[in-house]
């Protein structure tokens, strides 16, 4: 049976949108909600102080894109690998990974967004694994995923808010493997010195690759976690 939205005959928010991504010599189709201003109105309506509400999954952000070009480049490391992805939403990059062979767990904390990431991986053909995940659970080791950290961890377009630095720190900390590596893509927001100054401040050694107007940013950790 696919999974699909709750509400779709019947919604406003009916997933109707299909866009295909052409990434190296993949191509995919991912689906996105059609009417944004619908998803505003209705996170509002429900509580117009819950910032985290916003529907920020339900756009194909730009640097989703230049997350899933840097993977392609990446793509014969990936057969076989454990990839976590933050903050998934509409799950380019997480498929793109899947479709390359890696053993993708993606996450987010929208409560909508594991129907949209099941429904584009169907869409795919691909199998991923999707984790409800507060980065805050990270900070205590609590999230079941901190016992099962992964090789690569990646994210795109996570630093919007200033407030979520330090947990996003943490989380980053706690679901990378030993020797492993997280790959951030950003479109260069305020927050992005200051976020890479914090992993540095963790133990992360912190490079920078501009990649058109997205920044690709490659974390090695060079101290032990902070567990």
């Amino acid at each position: 049976m696919k999974s699909d939205p709750a509400g779709m005959q019947n919604d406003p928010v009916t997933p109707q949108g299909l866009q295909r991504v052409i990434i190296g010599e993949q191509i995919l189709t991912i689906e996105t909600p059609p009417d944004l201003d619908a998803l505003l109105d209705r996170a509002a309506a429900a509580d117009p102080q819950a910032v985290d509400a916003i529907p920020y999954y339900a756009i194909l952000w730009p640097a989703a894109h230049g997350l899933a070009c840097d993977l392609w480049e990446q793509r014969d490391r990936l057969p076989g690998l454990g990839v976590i992805e933050l903050g998934c939403g509409l799950g380019l990059p997480s498929i793109l990974a899947a479709r390359l062979g890696a053993r993708v767990v993606a996450t987010d904390f929208h409560p909508d967004t594991g129907a949209w990431l099941r429904r584009n991986a169907e869409l795919n053909c691909v199998r991923i694994e999707y984790q409800v995940l507060d980065w805050n659970a990270c900070q205590d080791r609590s999230h079941p995923l901190c016992g099962q950290p992964a090789p690569l961890v990646i994210g795109s377009d996570l630093l919007y808010e200033r407030r979520h630095i330090p947990a996003l720190v943490c989380a980053i900390d706690a679901l990378c493997a030993p020797g492993g590596q997280a790959v951030i893509a950003d479109p260069g927001r305020d927050h992005l010195p200051l976020f890479a100054a914090a992993m540095q401040a963790a133990g992360w050694h912190a490079t920078l690759h501009p990649a058109g107007d997205i920044y690709v940013c490659r974390f090695d950790r060079i101290t032990a976690s902070l567990a």
